[in-house]
C-alpha cells in the first residue's frame, strides 16, 4: 500500500470515530476494505475498540484459534464480537 493511500485510511479512520468529524467513505479506499475482506463498519469497530477485543495476538478468529501459547499448552480464543465484525457475509 503506497504511503498516501495509507495516510489516507488512517485520517479517514480517526474522522469516523469522532463524531464531529464523520464523512463518506473515499471510493480510494473501497479496495482497501475489499482486500481485507471486511466492511467499513467493521474496520471502524474494530480500529476503536482494538486493544479490548485483542489480547495476546490480533487476526482473523480461525488464525487465532489455530495457535497456541510458547508453553504449547494453551489455545488462542477469539472473542464474540471479533467473529462477529469479521463475519463473511
Amino acid at each position: 500500500m503506497p504511503t498516501a493511500a495509507y495516510v489516507e485510511l488512517l485520517d479517514w479512520t480517526a474522522r469516523q470515530i469522532r463524531s464531529d468529524k464523520r464523512g463518506s467513505t473515499p471510493g480510494s479506499l473501497q479496495p482497501i476494505f475489499d482486500r481485507l475482506g471486511i466492511g467499513v463498519e467493521a474496520w471502524c469497530g474494530l480500529v476503536k475498540d482494538f486493544g479490548r477485543l485483542f489480547y495476546a495476538m490480533a487476526g482473523k478468529p480461525h488464525e487465532i484459534e489455530a495457535r497456541r501459547s510458547r508453553d504449547g499448552r494453551h489455545r488462542y480464543k477469539a472473542k464474540r464480537q471479533v467473529r462477529e465484525l469479521l463475519a463473511v457475509g
